[in-house]
């Protein structure tokens, strides 16, 4: 799933960084987020996976802290909710993809 993701990153010229997962939700770590965040950082892209959301209270919370906005890559999350809100109505956008790439 990270192909997409970077892909679009790189379309318009931008350099993904990766940052690791949280091994028991396969989704961002935020604490790792947050220390890979520079003065370059334009976004960062909450990857939901397998049903299971990223913890959004805590990068949107980054997200705020820093002004960079924060964007849902919910191809393998629909139906999911976080707070009671579906996938993808969380950040300043929300996307779904049928294809991994």
């Amino acid at each position: 799933c990270w192909i997409a993701p970077a892909t679009a990153a790189l379309n318009v010229n931008a350099r993904p960084i990766m940052v690791d997962v949280d091994p028991n939700t396969f989704c961002l770590d935020a604490a790792k987020v947050k220390a890979a965040i520079t003065p370059r950082t334009k976004a960062i892209i909450a990857v939901h996976l397998y049903g299971s959301m990223s913890n959004l209270d805590e990068l949107l919370a980054i997200g705020a802290a820093n002004k960079i906005p924060v964007i849902e890559d919910c191809a393998q999350s629909h139906g999911s909710q976080w707070n009671g809100k579906n996938a993808g109505s969380h950040g300043v956008v929300g996307c779904f993809s049928f294809h991994h790439g």
